[in-house]
């Protein structure tokens, strides 16, 4: 399955949400919360599919796995996981020592910068339109 048009312009709104904030890198969790995307699979292959397009890009995270406690810490991060992949890590909170695998890894993504640029380019033409509209509704 894939996402509906209507998700796929909830999940556009969220990305230029971030696009005109600080935000550097989200996961797909948090583009559920903020929209009605049901589907963690179908968010996935969406911003998958802008990661080739060049909208985003994805960055893996390695997190703790500690059985002890729920640690949860982001170890180490790489552009592709084949880096990660069989790499001995620690964490420095819980000091849990594991070789890294798939289960291991986790998708995060971040915006372009050309991507970003033009969500506010065109957030500033917006804005000045708004004041434009203003000034003539005054006169």
């Amino acid at each position: 399955m894939t996402v509906s048009l209507k998700e796929k312009r909830e999940l556009n709104n969220f990305l230029d949400l971030l696009a005109f904030s600080t935000v550097k890198r989200f996961y797909p969790t948090a583009a559920m919360n903020y929209t009605q995307v049901t589907s963690l699979e179908d968010t996935y292959d969406y911003f998958i599919d802008l990661v080739e397009s060049g909208e985003l890009s994805i960055v893996w995270e390695v997190k703790c796995t500690s059985d002890k406690f729920i640690c949860a810490r982001k170890i180490d991060d790489a552009p592709v996981k084949e880096v990660l992949l069989s790499k001995e890590v620690a964490c420095d909170i819980c000091g849990h020592e594991f070789t890294v695998s798939v289960d291991d890894l986790y998708p995060a993504f971040e915006i372009s910068s050309e991507y970003r640029q033009i969500v506010r380019e065109d957030k500033k033409k917006t804005l000045n339109r708004l004041k434009i509209s203003r000034n003539f509704a005054k006169a």
